[in-house]
């Protein structure tokens, strides 16, 4: 049975916090040994592992299988509050395992009086209160380096961290516009709350979908999204198409519940196109990338033409010739013929995808 790209998300983002916590976790007690001039412990270290490994798994369970990898819903004093016991409870509990393990007397078992008056000593130690308190900042900052990960998306996040965005570089990605349909009778019906929450949730959908096909959002505007990819990624995988084909099931399966909470079921229409784009960091303060260059306004005029032809997906010339055949689910791609675009000289070549009846 296949791996679905759900599970894959959730196992990438178990890992995530798991190595995290390793990383972190033996870095600093290797420095805080080293400077206290006792040199390489090892039982030090394969305690400290044995602790992170737990600890990194609790934290993963909490935030990907129990709050499933998405933002605490709870008000912001009682999400933090909650998050605060969770890290004290938890570290407590795995450090007083790992002690246990360490201390195991084969003829008396795992629990004994004698191994849960060592723990009580231990956690009386005012050493113990230290890295109790230092584990308990340390699974904060890993939370805000997940969430700022998760906001920015992996290329740019990485590219931030390592200084490649600073300079204007020549890029060659491929462009989604994906646009909901009926939108503005949708927030007259709704009204703007409602609407907010509707679009929130629809938003949701979509983002978890172009993670899954390793895409991210450049930018979002009103019920319009833009979506990118690395051209180079997609030669052997058609991942615009597939994020189009996942979001599709997922509103269809989630449909019962847009229509129980709103009376409506979300649709959309897309376009995408490809080429050289410049992109960089631009801003001081709140800063963020931005990409120069046609192919944005190239993508979003050709989305304008779904309407206009009645169609849900249509893609440029540029990129039906650089993606992998045949098309992925079914695709049935039909020349939908040569158009001109405003503010382009030479019309081009507009195919247009259709997904197999079932």
């Amino acid at each position: 049975m296949a791996i679905t790209r759900l599970t894959q998300r959730k196992c990438k983002a178990i890992g995530f916090y798991i190595l995290s916590w390793v990383i972190f976790t033996l870095s600093a007690s290797a420095l805080l040994t080293y400077g206290a001039g006792n040199g390489f412990d090892s039982t030090r270290m394969l305690f400290m592992l044995q602790l992170s490994l737990l600890t990194g798994l609790s934290h993963a369970i909490y935030d990907v299988m129990i709050l499933q990898d998405e933002m605490d819903k709870r008000p912001v004093v009682a999400a933090l509050l909650i998050r605060s016991w969770f890290f004290i409870a938890s570290i407590c509990a795995n450090l007083t395992l790992c002690i246990l393990i360490w201390d195991i007397d084969k003829s008396e078992g795992l629990i004994n009086e004698a191994a849960l008056q060592h723990v009580l000593n231990v956690f009386k130690q005012p050493k113990t209160h230290i890295l109790i308190f230092e584990l308990f900042m340390l699974g904060n900052l890993i939370t805000f380096v997940r969430s700022v990960h998760k906001k920015f998306g992996t290329r740019v996040f990485m590219n931030t961290l390592l200084g490649k965005n600073q300079d204007p570089k020549e890029e060659d990605l491929i462009f989604m516009f994906i646009d909901m349909k009926h939108s503005t009778e949708i927030a007259e019906e709704l009204g703007h709350v409602k609407y907010s929450n509707f679009i929130r949730d629809y938003y949701r959908l979509l983002s978890n979908c172009c993670e899954e096909n390793h895409g991210e959002i450049y930018q979002i505007a009103g019920d319009g999204v833009f979506l990118t990819w690395k051209t180079s990624d997609c030669k052997r995988a058609a991942r615009p198409l597939d994020c189009f084909y996942d979001f599709a099931e997922c509103l269809e399966r989630t449909a019962y519940k847009f229509k129980k909470r709103y009376g409506i079921v979300p649709a959309f229409k897309a376009a995408a196109h490809c080429g050289k784009v410049i992109s960089t960091e631009v801003g001081n303060f709140g800063s963020e990338m931005a990409y120069h260059g046609d192919v944005l306004n190239t993508t979003s005029r050709i989305q304008t033409l779904c309407s206009k032809l009645g169609q849900d997906f249509l893609i440029s010339e540029d990129l039906f010739l650089r993606l992998p055949l045949p098309l992925p689910h079914g695709f049935l791609s039909v020349k939908a013929g040569f158009f001109e675009l405003r503010g382009k000289k030479n019309g081009i070549l507009i195919f247009s995808l259709h997904m197999p009846l079932t």
